[in-house]
């Protein structure tokens, strides 16, 4: 989804509020990191880096630690979608 077709200059991912490093809003990402959705996204535009059909991995790139400087020390992101349609981060 564009910046366009949300009527916004913010990308979509960063449109969730977020309260302590964590989604607020109800659904799919709730109580996940920020991050999560970037990720998801990545997926869903077959992004990921490994996909053994449970768990996604992601690696951590320079790009993704300037967006989230969370992620500043680590390699990789590992996701799951849960059994309920929810997306959870695994370490």
């Amino acid at each position: 989804m564009d910046n366009v077709s949300q009527g916004t200059s913010l990308p979509w991912w960063k449109q969730f509020d977020v309260r302590e490093g964590r989604i607020r809003n109800p659904g799919k990402f709730e109580g996940e990191r920020a991050y999560v959705p970037y990720f998801w996204n990545a997926f869903l535009e077959g992004g990921a880096d490994q996909d053994n059909g449970e768990v996604l991995v992601f690696r951590v790139t320079a790009e993704d630690k300037v967006l989230f400087p969370e992620l500043r020390r680590r390699r990789v992101v590992k996701l799951i979608e849960d059994g309920n349609g929810f997306v959870c981060e695994v370490k």
